[in-house]
């Protein structure tokens, strides 16, 4: 298995699941030193609601599965 430096994330989009069963998708800002993602454009899904609620912090204890594009993840190994 290859790991990948979370930096080489930025720009990309995700999808991040929390343990709240939110889901956010976005674009990655910023990984800080502690694994907090700071997310832009982001949109919230929470059950059938969806809204735009734009820049986010996403605390690391709350993440619970992240997803990136296949393409993505093949073009940064």
């Amino acid at each position: 298995m290859t790991t990948i430096a979370p930096e080489k994330f930025i720009g990309s989009s995700l999808r991040v699941e929390l343990s709240d069963n939110r889901v956010l998708d976005g674009v990655l800002t910023v990984v800080d030193p502690f694994g907090n993602l700071l997310m832009s454009n982001v949109y919230e899904t929470n059950k059938s609601n969806r809204r735009e609620v734009g820049l986010v912090s996403v605390p690391r204890a709350t993440i619970s599965k992240l997803y990136i594009d296949k393409r993505t993840y093949q073009s940064l190994k």
